[in-house]
């Protein structure tokens, strides 16, 4: 079966000062179309490093990354789109400067990337704010222009590296719930990093849990939450959730203690 994402067999070593370090060891996963997809497992597991072997920033050891069933390993992919856990905005452009730099570098006319920046605007609830420097908008619109600066190219792939944990609860509900909605909506497919197991378990299609020294997958978590909304409190409230929380808690080693 081909898949929309794909890593077989992927190792990384980076050296240590009493010799090679394992980060990762044959890290095998896919994602599919549509589908969110998200990584849990301890500090020093290798997540960020996956992360920087899929856009091509680094190259493994061994292993192979296959996208729309075509090898990237080693190499950049229009069809993949990165968003960090910092917004990296550039000061010194506005709101809707920042949006387009992506098109800009493709060699996009002005005229036509402003026009794509202004529906997504729209779309992400910012009208109004084009002419804003971030300085002058809040941490969750800085978030969510960096999502549209990733989403005005139109990647059929998007990797999320921790991208909602600095924000306060209630704006992080809101903004996981905006994202599912809209990722469903234009079928993308997302990779998401996290820490957070309550986050991992709300959004995604699959879980894969990792372990430490080195990073491995030693689990493969499917999850059902009986529901279609995109809303994250009615999705925490599914009767399976408790169930799949405890799941990933054991497979990472920690008993959890639930109220």
């Amino acid at each position: 079966m081909s898949h929309t994402l794909e890593a077989i067999d992927i190792s990384k070593s980076y050296e240590g000062a009493a010799g090679p370090v394992q980060i990762l060891h044959k890290m095998k996963f896919h994602a599919d179309a549509n589908e969110f997809v998200s990584f849990v497992g301890p500090s020093g597991c290798g997540k960020s490093t996956l992360f920087n072997i899929i856009t091509g920033l680094s190259r493994p050891d061994s292993g192979s990354i296959l996208v729309e069933s075509r090898e990237t390993t080693g190499h950049t992919s229009s069809k993949i789109g990165y968003v960090l856990q910092k917004d990296l905005l550039f000061p010194w452009r506005t709101v809707i400067d920042n949006v387009v730099l992506g098109l800009e570098i493709a060699g996009v006319s002005k005229k036509e990337a402003r026009e794509r920046a202004k529906v997504l605007l729209q779309t992400y609830r910012m009208e109004g704010y084009e002419d804003k420097y971030p300085s002058q908008i809040s941490g969750g619109m800085r978030q969510r222009v960096a999502l549209m600066r990733t989403m005005i190219t139109d990647p059929q792939i998007i990797l999320m590296d921790e991208s909602y944990k600095a924000l306060d609860y209630p704006l992080k509900i809101a903004l996981e719930s905006e994202l599912l909605s809209i990722v469903k909506k234009e079928r993308k497919t997302v990779v998401f990093i996290t820490h957070d197991i309550e986050e991992a378990v709300t959004m995604s299609d699959r879980v894969y849990v990792m372990k430490a020294h080195p990073g491995e997958i030693i689990n493969e978590i499917k999850i059902d939450l009986e529901t279609d909304s995109p809303l994250i409190p009615e999705r925490r409230m599914s009767r399976r959730f408790n169930d799949y929380y405890e799941m990933i808690w054991r497979n990472i080693g920690v008993t959890p203690v639930l109220a």
